[in-house]
């Protein structure tokens, strides 16, 4: 496993904190730095957290709005041919814009994914190997998402 490619999809609380996101205009402030040096990885790996330091990760007795969208994803048209890095990029875009919790106590919280990476090459971990064109080759994780086995999830948290 020394050369190969490793992807962590983690759904843990990193904190107490909740998120209840903010609106931004295009300006950023140049002297905000919000970079954690304590964040490391081995080279040719990915860790992708379903919240950022100091929050907490949503959960739901039907699953977990980072992995159920992580999953959907995948059974999306076209997503399983995408470069990982890409990939995870929807996956960070979808659960940003699309999740706000529902009730009286976490009402409008957000979940916004925290992904640190090391690759040094492009991975298509679950593109067909079997297409012509090579990106499947290599990492291949396409059984997480191929199973017999019926998934009841809910769409959404509430």
């Amino acid at each position: 496993m020394e050369k190969k490619a490793k992807l962590f999809l983690i759904q843990a609380c990193r904190g107490h904190e909740l998120d209840d996101g903010v609106e931004v205009d295009s300006v950023s402030d140049a002297h905000s730095n919000n970079f954690s040096t304590q964040l490391h990885v081995p080279v040719d790996t990915t860790v992708m957290y379903a919240t950022t330091a100091g929050h907490g990760a949503f959960m739901h007795p039907l699953g977990s709005v980072f992995l159920q969208t992580f999953c959907s994803l995948l059974e999306s048209e076209g997503n399983r041919e995408l470069e990982l890095l890409r990939l995870l990029t929807r996956l960070s875009h979808r659960v940003a814009y699309t999740f706000q919790a529902k009730g009286h106590i976490l009402g409008g919280k957000k979940a916004m994914p925290c992904l640190v990476t090391r690759m040094t090459r492009d991975i298509f971990p679950f593109a067909d190997p079997q297409k012509k064109d090579g990106k499947g080759a290599g990492l291949m994780a396409t059984s997480l998402v191929d199973s017999d086995k019926g998934r009841k999830r809910s769409p959404s948290i509430s």
